[in-house]
């Protein structure tokens, strides 16, 4: 057993999975409270290890060069499944690097201009990001390994210091409400079921690993398990953090928050919380785990999309078709960013949607229609049935009908 690289692997599942999208979720999941939350997210964390284990499963059916989600849509569920697959795929990938690219931007600009004393503009904020981070990803899967697994250290100590500090100021009343409030609060929970469900999105990213560890579908299942099952505890202590420090109504409180324009992004929350807790070294913490958090999804993500473009155009794994994927993969993005930032940042709402149909369905789907096919076989099988696979659509088709009530604003909110 390669250790090493069953670890790497490891750390790059958590990494993709745990992106700065987790500061979203006190914010979604506080109206329902902490107990239906908790209920929730165990349900998003089995159904997308699930599916995680059933990609694995289609995967190792197909050949090592031939098994990006692409060939294994279009082996199981035809061409109209292909066409389903690079669409969602191509929207959902580049919608979220070019978002991680805008967010990357602001922090370059906000952090290293006051030191510098000089304005740096945002293309030059945008460019610097893509190329130190794509080197990586064109250089080879293992130095994303390498380069994710200095990331995930630093911006585990950042995680594990915010919470700590948070803990004193925890109150478990909060987290643990009378049984009548309990029953009105469910009527809450469907706002935050796209957003629970899309936290543990990683499938992408399984094709690349499959690659980089070989014909090893017990290395496999571990790196998808302990994987998610990581970022599920650091899900549950930042929302008891949150949820159990912040009060629902009244003053400095959810309901309070919701109404002001800092609402709408991440960084407002930060500085909300931080100014209940009243501490610095919790808002710095915060800050730079979430900023961390964008570069190692980034490199999860880029991982994903460059090895799925690179079978889908046919280019060479020399270093001149390596540069040929890596202009297709950061070369749209980075424009988007630098010239349509506003644009795209109401596109990135849509994300969930292609998430749920990537990671859910279409996996579900997928291994449905293998287990059928006489000359496809894989050498691994999940131990689910058809109605483990049944549920696993089902999950993911009700995420998407949420989503798209969520977007046009149909769902009960505070």
């Amino acid at each position: 057993m390669n250790t090493s690289k069953l670890i790497g692997s490891t750390m790059i599942v958590i990494g993709t999975t745990v992106g700065a999208g987790m500061l979203a979720q006190p914010m979604v999941g506080a109206a329902s409270g902490f107990t239906w939350s908790l209920l929730l997210m165990l349900v998003a964390w089995l159904s997308s290890t699930v599916a995680g284990l059933l990609v694995i499963e289609m995967n190792l059916a197909l050949p090592s060069h031939a098994c990006s989600y692409s060939a294994m849509a279009e082996q199981t569920l035809g061409n109209f499944g292909k066409i389903i697959t690079w669409l969602s795929y191509l929207f959902l990938l580049y919608a979220i690097i070019t978002a991680y690219m805008i967010g990357a931007t602001n922090f370059i600009s906000d952090t290293f201009a006051p030191m510098l004393n000089i304005e740096i503009p945002n293309f030059i904020s945008a460019t610097m990001f893509t190329i130190t981070l794509g080197i990586a990803v064109f250089w080879s899967t293992m130095a994303v390994d390498h380069f994710n697994r200095v990331l995930i250290t630093f911006k585990g100590l950042f995680l594990l210091a915010a919470l700590v500090l948070i803990i004193p100021h925890i109150d478990l009343i909060k987290l643990a409400p009378a049984v009548t409030e309990h029953t009105s609060q469910i009527n809450y929970l469907w706002r935050a079921v796209p957003t629970f469900v899309c936290a543990f999105g990683f499938h992408f990213v399984i094709p690349s690993l499959r690659i980089y560890l070989g014909e090893k579908p017990g290395q496999l299942k571990i790196a998808v398990i302990v994987g998610t099952t990581v970022a599920l505890i650091i899900y549950l202590w930042w929302m008891a953090a949150a949820l159990g420090t912040i009060p629902l109504t009244g003053e400095n409180s959810f309901t309070s928050f919701a109404g002001s324009a800092e609402a709408s992004n991440p960084s407002g929350f930060i500085s909300f919380l931080a100014s209940i807790v009243n501490n610095s070294w919790v808002t710095n913490s915060i800050i730079w785990f979430s900023n961390i958090a964008l570069t190692t999804s980034f490199l999860g993500v880029a991982l994903g999309l460059f090895d799925f473009l690179a079978e889908g155009f046919k280019r060479k794994n020399t270093r001149f078709g390596r540069l040929q994927t890596s202009f297709l993969t950061f070369i749209p993005p980075l424009l988007f960013a630098i010239l349509y930032p506003q644009g795209f940042l109401v596109a990135i709402q849509y994300a969930s949607i292609p998430l749920a149909i990537l990671t859910l369905i279409l996996p579900a789907m997928m291994v449905y229609n293998l287990r059928r096919k006489k000359e496809l076989k894989s050498p691994y099988q999940v131990k689910c049935g058809n109605i483990a696979i049944g549920l696993i659509i089902l999950v993911g088709a009700a995420s998407v009908v949420l989503a798209i009530m969520y977007i046009f604003d149909m769902l009960p909110k505070l």
